[in-house]
């Protein structure tokens, strides 16, 4: 069983199975009752506590008035932070939080049925429906021989197709039921006796969609809970997070099981660390406090990260480049080892980018590593050195094999540093946090800072704007050559490998600039951009207090929404519980 437990519940009791629409309603409506029933998810702040009773009663509205008045569970996924993203799916430790911004459900079962899904929200379709079976039926001999065969066949690659919002898309949404059918189908894939099972539910969420905050995955991680809920099936949260993360491939993205980790594996005090085994399975869990003297602050940025076809080609490029910038980096350190004094222990010990980290090698041997990776190479001179790994790469990350449709040209070195920077701030991470001093925050946000420097495109200087090219220009051989002489001589911690930003290029524009709106407030120590990038929120770290949360409010509206003519939101963390079933205390 996985160390953090197997129980899919909130509460940590047995689900109860014959709570009825009416009588949930009936206890929620009670407010001391809904207090101790919604206090051990969401904290004892009175103003959360009652905004989440009013979706939970307008969820079973919904659903009471869709499908009727019968027994129901009541499943919930909470939003999630990322303190260092764009590494989980490289093995990387990433810091993990989750948010009281959450998509909850209402499900009742449907004996060998199928799935009927109602939204609260009006700019969805009223219902959508689909049965596995029926699903499956579009390609069953791939479906025989697995998933990932499965979800690549193009048959179901245009059904997909079929239920896709297309980008800015706000009347007559139907791009909820593909995560949905993600989830059902993964678990059938893992549990052929869920073919008896459908699911009626009404979904309701107030994550900001397309923010960074993955709502998507949230609707996958809830599906998956109420699932095997209903099934009575108990796996352990770690092995769910793997099928979470499997399950969303079949959306078109190819990113790993970081952000349903998050939200299975995360609690409602401080943050969870996990260390992954490319691309899906967790290597260690590690909780670790968060300093009563600083605040994290989220700030949206107004500007949408929708996976539409040119936001999932760019996410998926970069994974594409990655891969590559492994390859390159584990042939040379096969080719160059004796040269360098490494070891063939060493050699075997690395299986992915989050293996290159300076507690294996010393960081002047892999800056002259860093040297033998190209800048850059094209599709084709990609297939003529790596055939094999060619082909299932771009098979995965684009549906082809073909070298003329897929991006022109993939940046490796960049990629390579930004990943092993972020492999290095991600191990000490932990460490600052467990001191949680002023040196140790400091420290803190300034990695934040430099991690939001890789994704940079645009700097801010004396009210004017300027492309962003430190990431570019610290890529050459001559910098490499520099950063390797100074660690080899004990040079300046400046050299130090969690200090280089790399290039990968996912912020915008307005991410940059709130970003450097926020660092010039007096009590902010670091920000930096949440998620996949392409939009959505900035994470700020700041010392505690609402004068700095007021002051970055102030700073935000006047230089930022302001001008742009944007809504204001700007709102604190918020620890929530990880995702499961919502429970009636046995005194409910």
């Amino acid at each position: 069983m996985d160390r953090m437990g197997s129980n899919l519940c909130a509460s940590g009791a047995e689900p109860d199975m014959s709570r009825r629409c009416s009588e949930w309603r009936r206890v929620l409506r009670d407010g001391a009752a809904a207090c101790r029933i919604l206090s051990p998810v969401y904290g004892y702040c009175p103003r959360t506590l009652a905004h989440r009773r009013r979706r939970w009663l307008e969820v079973l509205d919904r659903f009471a008035d869709q499908f009727g008045d019968r027994p129901v569970r009541l499943c919930r996924s909470p939003a999630r932070i990322s303190l260092n993203p764009h590494c989980d799916h490289q093995g990387a430790w990433v810091p993990y939080g989750t948010h009281a911004r959450e998509v909850v459900a209402v499900c009742g079962t449907i004996p060998c049925g199928p799935f009927e899904i109602t939204n609260v929200d009006p700019a969805c379709q009223p219902l959508l429906r689909f049965r596995v079976d029926e699903e499956i039926a579009v390609a069953p001999g791939a479906w025989e021989q697995g998933w990932f065969t499965y979800i690549e066949h193009p048959a179901v690659v245009e059904r997909r197709l079929q239920s896709l919002d297309v980008k800015g898309q706000r009347r007559s949404r139907t791009g909820a039921i593909n995560y949905v059918r993600a989830a059902a189908l993964r678990l059938r894939a893992a549990y052929p006796g869920l073919s008896n099972i459908g699911l009626q539910m009404a979904l309701s969420g107030d994550i900001t969609q397309a923010s960074g905050q993955s709502s998507s995955s949230a609707l996958v991680v809830m599906t998956a809970c109420a699932l095997l809920a209903a099934a009575g099936r108990r796996p352990g949260r770690r092995s769910l997070a793997r099928l979470c993360g499997e399950a969303e491939w079949y959306v078109g993205t190819r990113g790993g099981s970081g952000d349903h980790a998050a939200m299975l594996l995360g609690r409602r005090a401080g943050l969870t660390h996990i260390c992954f085994a490319p691309p899906f399975d967790i290597r260690a869990v590690r909780p670790s406090p968060f300093p009563e003297d600083c605040q994290l602050i989220l700030v949206n940025s107004r500007h949408r990260s929708e996976k539409s076809a040119e936001e999932r080609l760019l996410f998926n490029r970069g994974v594409f480049a990655y891969r590559f910038a492994f390859r390159a980096l584990k042939d040379a350190l096969e080719r160059y080892a004796p040269e360098l004094g490494i070891g063939p222990a060493v050699g075997a010990a690395i299986q992915c980018l989050g293996d290159f980290h300076t507690g294996r090698l010393p960081a002047a041997v892999i800056y002259r590593l860093l040297r033998l990776v190209p800048q850059a190479a094209t599709p084709y001179e990609l297939q003529a050195r790596w055939p094999d790994v060619f082909a299932a790469a771009a098979r995965s990350c684009f549906g082809t094999v073909d070298p003329a449709v897929l991006p022109s040209e993939i940046p490796l070195r960049g990629a390579a540093l930004y990943g092993l920077g972020r492999v290095d701030r991600g191990r000490v991470m932990p460490r600052l946090l467990a001191r949680g001093d002023k040196a140790a925050m400091d420290e803190f946000g300034r990695l934040m800072s430099i991690t939001h420097d890789g994704d940079r495109l645009i700097t801010h200087a004396d009210g004017r704007a300027s492309a962003y090219m430190g990431g570019v220009e610290r890529l050459t051989d001559e910098w490499m050559a520099r950063l390797a002489a100074a660690c080899a001589h004990g040079g300046r911690s400046q050299a130090a490998l969690r200090y280089q930003p790399g290039s990968y290029g996912a912020s915008t524009p307005e991410l940059d600039q709130i970003v450097d709106i926020v660092r010039r407030v007096d009590g902010v120590l670091g920000a930096g951009l949440m998620g996949a990038g392409g939009g959505g929120f900035v994470l700020v770290l700041a010392w505690e207090g609402e004068p700095v949360l007021a002051a970055v409010r102030i700073a935000l509206e006047r230089d930022y929404y302001r001008p742009l003519g944007k809504e204001p939101e700007v709102e604190r963390w918020q620890p929530t519980a990880p995702a499961g079933e919502l429970l009636l205390s046995a005194s409910g």
